[in-house]
């Protein structure tokens, strides 16, 4: 046959490049498809225009907006509010025409109630005082007393606190008096209860007034600056949380401190360093203070002009420096609008007062002290330490007016914290978290070196690794913040604080985000196979003939598929491992239902995740709801204590591993909760300990299903089915009927003799009866010579079988040293169990093994 005229007459070589493929004609050819659009592309366009749109979208100057009231009104940016303020205030100064005018001084001012303890005069004074108190006061007693009753001198003052006594109350009711308004200051109240008001926090920071070259902030010496025109004055800013605890139910019971409600207001004020004393005026958070209204609250009646000129002339230096913060921020923003308070909108009139220094001693100790902190010259260590402004007589304390509200609140008795110390405190917390994150990450880590087979991983619970996930996440999250924050405030210098914090958060991240979530996805691939409905088995021919080969397999099917399944189970029976899957049947189409969405649509599990965590996220932190919270989140070991019962798992992690990490997640809640020098100024909590107990308990349950068998507290019909027991009880040393293991008591594995007849401290050896194992029985039946039992032995060996049953699990019976496979030979349990870890085989004889 000849062969075609263009046809190669030698094969093509393999380096022959290909021929060029012929084009088809202009009809036959196909428009290539459209290119589909990448979602995550357009998702994170969208939100990077979103959030880079916001606080920049007003011109600097012009335009129109509508207000929360639905009028029309000029937009204003920040920077110009506060230009604003700063004409209005220098115009007013310097007696030019303007809009504005200065606020009337109350009529009450809280320097003119305040007890002889509490007031010193700005002019005449001849004590010495703390020059800076940056830092905390915590757990300050408040004394409340409406203005609206009269207080006469035939009433002298029994039914009011201690703390009164002495103080020039006003005569009148407050509101009695001209240009009250009863209506105004109702709606101002508002919900808070201020007769119920027990507690004063607050944070505070002072600073030199600003000038205009703007040296830096020194935090602890203030009036040492070089250039400062008002070494006697320091500007302060900070925040304080007011406690109203409602009335008990009963005049016999206490007061519950669960029901308390807080309220924080920020506030700008001055200290007057001569004197020790602190003027301060501030507003419900969201609202903007209006730092104006200082000068009034320094008493022009009272103490003339000489104290009201200063404090003019700081005002407008702090309102030109705002005005030089705002012009050199990149982004200008919009006027930050108030947010006006729902619980009361009471501004608050703060008079405090230091207490004075009994001598000049302790005056120069205590400069010398804070100049050995600001900077340091090894003298530190062998220096005493000075007492606190708390701690001299009688403290920080003071006179609070809610103006045109009708009360003030008496301040007294709170503890002082300095800056200083509180950074002490970070590094406590930082040494803490860094070791104990790092114990928990080498545990892990560890923990899945050691499990690295099939047969060992199917044994580990995924929840319990993907709660321990979570928890690091909260702590990685919570370190994070707290470096973010501290960062750069290290002390009185301003450098070195929140570094610590990083370590022990990239240890939690580690955990969270690297070997958690990796060692719960090797679970989930070991272990997906679990859940997944086993096919039916092939119905037989009709008529076919059962043959013994398949009666055979039949009847051993059991043992056989139990000592090749790692997990013990044999799904083909229809019935999971756990012998109770008909019990959740109706479940399972809802279940299946939600795997199969999951399945076919990845990104509806996501979104149904993140949907869940924005909207119950923020109720999970609530102080009614936290306790319960964070009980579930400490709820780790439950998932592994329901999966060794349900699948009769045993050994399945390290007791290292368990108490490791049992102990090691309880420092920081009990650092937090049960510490009260923490850094976090949280109360210690009762319920704290019953998340301790929480954790003893699932640790006990451990221990218990270790001693007692897996399924001990399972009824049986949850039961899962009987596995092979590798402790039998071995008779005896007995010329007359000698045991199978007398010649076989070496270990293969170690070579080391086996003990098989341990002594116990409950019963001796001779007390011990002829027993042995069914399973075992039925191993070496076909091998041993049958023994004659008579009727007395028979219920001898019952009693003492329900007697070893009670004793076993309690020390009673020390049979876990050995271990008899169902081949018959003899290991010590620790070697078997660290064979089986890598190898599910007899090392001897080759045979697969059940698994321990």
């Amino acid at each position: 046959m000849s062969q075609p005229q263009d046809a190669p007459t030698t094969p093509r070589s393999p380096r022959q490049p290909l021929p060029p493929p012929q084009q088809l004609p202009p009809d036959l050819e196909l428009n290539p498809p459209r290119p589909r659009p990448n979602l995550s592309s357009m998702l994170f366009l969208t939100a990077f225009f979103f959030f880079m749109s916001g606080n920049n979208h007003a011109p600097t100057t012009g335009g129109m907006e509508i207000g929360p009231d639905g009028e029309v009104r000029l937009r204003m940016s920040e920077l110009e509010y506060v230009r604003g303020l700063r004409d209005e205030w220098r115009g007013w100064l310097n007696g030019t025409e303007g809009n504005y005018t200065e606020p009337a001084i109350p009529d009450i001012l809280p320097s003119s109630i305040a007890p002889p303890a509490f007031s010193h005069d700005p002019l005449h004074h001849n004590h010495r005082f703390y020059t800076n108190i940056t830092g905390f006061y915590r757990h300050a007693a408040v004394h409340p007393l409406s203005l609206s009753e009269p207080y006469t001198t035939s009433q002298p003052l029994d039914s009011l606190a201690a703390f009164w006594k002495g103080s020039q109350l006003p005569r009148l009711p407050i509101n009695q008096t001209e240009g009250w308004n009863e209506t105004r200051a109702e709606e101002m109240r508002g919900e808070w209860d201020w007769a119920r008001t027990v507690r004063w926090d607050m944070n505070l920071k002072e600073r030199n007034v600003s000038s205009s070259v703007d040296p830096p902030d020194d935090l602890s010496h203030p009036a040492q600056k070089d250039g400062n025109e008002y070494p006697e004055w320091t500007w302060v800013k900070g925040a304080l949380t007011l406690t109203s605890r409602p009335a008990p139910l009963s005049p016999s019971s206490s007061a519950s401190t669960a029901s308390d409600k807080t309220i924080v207001y920020d506030f700008y004020g001055l200290h007057h360093i001569p004197n020790g004393t602190y003027n301060l005026f501030a507003l419900p958070e969201g609202m903007r203070p209006d730092i104006r209204r200082l000068p009034g609250l320094w008493g022009e009646n009272r103490w003339g002009g000489e104290v009201g000129n200063e404090t003019r002339g700081i005002v407008l230096r702090e309102l030109e420096k705002e005005v030089k913060v705002q012009e050199g921020l990149f982004v200008l923003g919009d006027m930050r609008q108030d947010d006006v308070s729902e619980t009361t909108t009471c501004p608050l009139l703060i008079h405090l007062a230091l207490p004075p220094i009994p001598s000049a001693s302790l005056s120069a100790e205590i400069q010398a002290y804070h100049a050995e902190i600001s900077n340091p010259t090894g003298l530190l260590a062998s220096m005493k330490r000075p007492p606190g402004y708390s701690q001299l007589p009688p403290g920080l304390g003071g006179v609070v007016v809610a103006d045109g509200c009708g009360w003030a609140l008496g301040v007294e008795g709170g503890e002082g914290l300095e800056v200083d110390d509180f950074w002490r405190r970070e590094v406590d917390y930082s040494v803490l978290t860094a070791l104990t994150q790092l114990l928990l990450l080498y545990l892990l880590v560890n923990q899945m070196e050691l499990t690295r087979t099939p047969s060992t991983l199917s044994k580990v619970s995924i929840w319990t690794i993907a709660l321990m996930a979570v928890i690091d996440s909260y702590v990685f999250s919570l370190n994070v913040i707290l470096g973010v924050i501290n960062v750069g405030h290290g002390g009185a210098d301003g450098r070195g604080g929140g570094m610590g914090v990083w370590v022990g958060g990239f240890a939690a991240f580690a955990g969270a985000v690297i070997f958690g979530p990796r060692y719960a996805v090797t679970l989930h691939r070991i272990q997906a196979p679990e859940g997944a409905a086993p096919a039916p088995a092939p119905s037989p021919a009709a008529g076919a003939p059962l043959t013994t080969t398949t009666a055979a397999s039949n009847g051993n099917g059991n043992a056989n598929a139990n000592a090749n399944d790692p997990e013990g189970g044999n799904p083909a029976n229809g019935q999971d491992v756990n012998g109770g899957r008909t019990r959740f049947a109706g479940l399972r189409p809802v279940t299946e239902g939600l795997r199969e969405m999951a399945s076919a649509q990845p990104a509806f599990k996501w979104i149904l995740s993140a949907l869940l965590f924005l909207l119950i996220g923020p109720f999970l932190f609530t102080p009614s709801i936290f306790p319960i919270f964070l009980t579930c989140l400490y709820s780790f070991w439950v998932p592994q204590i329901w999966r060794n019962a349900r699948r009769g798992n045993g050994r399945a992690l390290g007791w290292g591993f368990v108490l490791g990490m049992s102990g090691g997640r309880l420092v920081l809640p009990l650092y937090a909760f049960a510490y009260p020098d923490n850094m976090f100024f949280t109360e210690p909590k009762p319920w704290v300990w019953g998340l301790v107990a929480w954790q003893v308990l699932q640790v006990g349950m451990l221990y218990a299903q270790e001693s007692f068998g897996p399924a001990f507290f399972l009824p049986k019909s949850m039961a899962p089915p009987e596995s092979y027991n590798y402790h039998p009880i071995i008779s005896p040393p007995d010329p007359e009927n000698p045991s199978p293991y007398d010649g076989e008591t070496t270990c293969s594995i170690c070579y080391e003799e086996v003990d098989l007849y341990p002594r116990s401290g409950a019963l001796s050896l001779a007390t011990h009866v002829h027993s042995r194992s069914n399973s075992l029985d039925k191993k070496s039946s076909s091998s041993l010579s049958p023994v004659i039992i008579s009727s007395k032995d028979r219920i001898s060996r019952e009693k003492e079988s329900e007697r070893e049953g009670l004793l076993g699990g309690l020390g009673g019976l020390d049979r876990r040293n050995y271990a008899i496979a169902p081949c018959g030979h003899v290991f010590h349990t620790s070697c078997l169990a660290q064979w089986m870890s890598i190898k599910t085989i007899c090392p001897l004889c080759k045979r697969s093994l059940p698994p321990m």
